[in-house]
């Protein structure tokens, strides 16, 4: 029985490694739709194929049509070896003990399931396998937990790690490189913003506008106002759904550039390896431009930035219930502006990560 091995590999403390020739990635459990989480887990999938850079992985996004295979079907390109796609896996344990196992005749060396929800660990648990590893209930149902010296934290990033430091037994850290890009990407990048300007990125939008995410628009414009001011281009980073304001911004920052960005979310990861500085919500916006290299100035409402903050070599988050409520409306426009001052320093030390609001500037 799998839970008596379990219990026995806890008593004695005896973790062997075996040889890793497929691995069986659970990345999610419902609909596959938000850009920014599976934005979110590419610097773990490139540390894992770092790590087993021979092996089979095989990947479960959610129930649909994944985006992986989609629009950010050129990001995870040669790291991915088989989507399993419709993965149904139920959250409660009572749901997980009535429904029958899931994918049949299948075995892996491993199988990580990087969500926490119990009934789901505990099917994902009845997949053939070697080796489990699952956070849930703080690594009850783990074959492995991460060593000492592993970096712990809310940070939905060093928690996919964590992952993968229980799997390999060793402290695992991803750097804050730019994710690989085919050139052509960099070169249609290039030919939107020429060299030589110093360019600052503004992204307004949110997929989920409704929980409050948005910074107010007249807030983005007074910054891009004020960057244009100083010299600086201002370029505005429009979704589909925000493709109605551009109008209005050209005219009220007739200086700013709009890019034509309907070629995929890989065109805004290479741009954001162009800008100097962005300005972002909450959002897969800001999360692929993070991810392009660019230095963030990320804006959060309801939304905690020491989970959610995008994974980047210069972050400055800015916290709204630092400003009295939970309202991102809240946080005022200088400290915005004051912010981009700041992520432009050239002699930027210390923590990748900031938090800037009263008592000021802090490590996230």
């Amino acid at each position: 029985m799998w839970w008596l091995q379990i219990i026995d590999q806890k008593r004695t403390g005896l973790y062997v490694q075996p040889m890793v020739r497929t691995i069986l990635v659970i990345a999610g459990n419902s609909v596959d739709y938000a850009l920014g989480e599976n934005i979110i887990k590419l610097p773990f999938l490139h540390a894992l194929r770092r790590w087993f850079h021979d092996t089979h992985i095989s990947w479960g996004p959610g129930l649909g049509e994944p985006l992986m295979l989609g629009a950010l079907a050129p990001l995870f390109a040669g790291h991915v070896s088989e989507v399993i796609r419709d993965l149904s896996m139920p959250k409660t344990m009572v749901a997980a003990l009535n429904q029958g196992a899931i994918l049949p005749g299948r075995h892996f060396d491993l199988v990580i399931d990087t969500q926490s929800h119990p009934g789901c660990t505990l099917q994902a648990r009845r997949i053939g396998h070697q080796r489990f590893i699952a956070r849930t209930w703080h690594w009850w149902f783990s074959d492995g937990r991460p060593p000492p010296g592993q970096s712990r934290s809310p940070r939905l990033v060093h928690r996919l790690l964590e992952l993968l430091s229980a799997a390999t037994g060793c402290v695992v850290e991803a750097p804050y490189d730019p994710l690989p890009l085919p050139a052509e990407w960099h070169e249609r990048a290039a030919a939107l913003l020429l060299s030589g300007p110093v360019y600052i990125g503004l992204a307004p939008g949110a997929g989920n506008k409704v929980r409050g995410k948005c910074w107010r628009l007249d807030g983005y414009i007074a910054v891009a106002q004020q960057q244009a001011a100083q010299g600086r281009v201002p370029v505005f980073i429009l979704g589909p759904v925000e493709a109605e304001w551009e109008a209005f911004l050209r005219v009220e920052v007739p200086s700013a550039l709009f890019p034509d960005l309907s070629a995929g979310p890989a065109l805004t990861v290479a741009l954001g390896q162009r800008l100097a500085a962005a300005v972002a919500n909450c959002s897969g916006t800001g999360h692929m431009l993070a991810s392009g290299g660019c230095p963030m100035v990320s804006l959060f409402g309801p939304t905690d930035p020491k989970k959610y903050a995008p994974w980047s070599h210069r972050v400055v988050a800015i916290r709204a219930a630092d400003f009295g409520n939970r309202a991102i409306d809240s946080i005022p426009v200088p400290i915005v502006i004051e912010a981009v001052e700041h992520i432009l320093r050239p002699e930027w030390t210390g923590p990748a990560e900031r938090l800037l609001g009263p008592p000021g500037l802090r490590p996230l």
